[in-house]
């Protein structure tokens, strides 16, 4: 497993609620987002006091963590050339090898249980309607953002999030 999925499978295992401050150090994107480098990213409640960290990320960019990650989006919508990539395996949590938008949509499809969930949707800037990504939105509090509009069969995510569990 690379360093960046043992990072990833240890900050994925957090509870959510928990202060940024228990989280390796990490630097402000915004009010919101954290990086903690190499494409790893936190995100924050900005309704609730102390910078409690309610999900991490993954991006192949700061400027895409931005763009998935910070609601409202106010930046720039031509987006610069990965600094991060591909993205990391997911393997450790049961996902597929590839994480292509044919591969994600067909695996989150075919789940069972309580938990299955699939929804694929545009995100859309409200102020001015303009297109951010599109998210499926899968089980286990996993979501994976994809750059296009219309994503294509082997199009791989630009940003993931891992929503943490509860732990208040």
């Amino acid at each position: 497993m690379s360093k960046l999925a043992l990072d990833l499978a240890a900050l994925v295992k957090r509870q959510r609620w928990s202060p940024r401050s228990t989280f390796p150090p990490s630097r402000p994107l915004s009010d919101v987002v954290f990086t903690l480098g190499d494409g790893l990213f936190l995100i924050t409640n900005p309704l609730e006091p102390g910078e409690l960290v309610v999900a991490v990320g993954w991006a192949q960019s700061d400027y895409w963590a931005g763009r998935a990650f910070d609601n409202p989006f106010r930046g720039d919508l031509t987006s610069p050339a990965p600094k991060w990539g591909p993205p990391p395996s997911l393997t450790f949590l049961g996902r597929p090898g590839s994480l292509s938008f044919a591969t994600i949509r067909s695996y989150e499809r075919e789940r069972t249980g309580r938990d299955n969930v699939i929804l694929v949707t545009g995100d859309y800037r409200h102020s001015d309607g303009a297109f951010l990504h599109c998210s499926v939105n899968g089980s286990d509090g996993i979501t994976y953002m994809y750059a296009s509009n219309r994503p294509k069969a082997l199009d791989e995510p630009v940003a993931i999030e891992f929503r943490l569990p509860e732990g208040r």
